[in-house]
C-alpha cells in the first residue's frame, strides 16, 4: 500500500514523474501507473491500489479532464 496514489493523463507523464520523484524524496511512498507490470490486469491493479492508498492526488489538466481514467 502506498501513502499516495496519483491519477493523471498519459500526456502529463513527464510532469507526474517529477512530482512523484519529489514526493518520494520527501519520504512518501507513491503509486502511479508506471508500476504496472506487463501482463497485469491493469484495471484490477489500479482499483486495488486506489482503495489501499492513504490519499489520492488527481493531476487535473486539460488532458486529465478528457481522460476516462483520471
Amino acid at each position: 500500500m502506498a501513502d499516495l496514489f496519483i491519477s493523471y493523463a498519459r500526456e502529463d507523464r513527464a510532469r507526474i514523474e517529477v512530482l512523484a520523484t519529489a514526493l518520494e524524496a520527501g519520504g512518501q511512498s507513491v503509486w502511479w501507473d508506471r508500476r504496472i507490470l506487463g501482463g497485469d490486469a491493469f484495471a484490477h491493479q489500479i482499483e486495488r491500489e486506489l482503495d489501499a492508498a492513504g490519499a489520492v492526488i488527481v493531476a487535473w489538466s486539460a488532458a486529465g479532464a478528457r481522460s476516462h481514467w483520471v
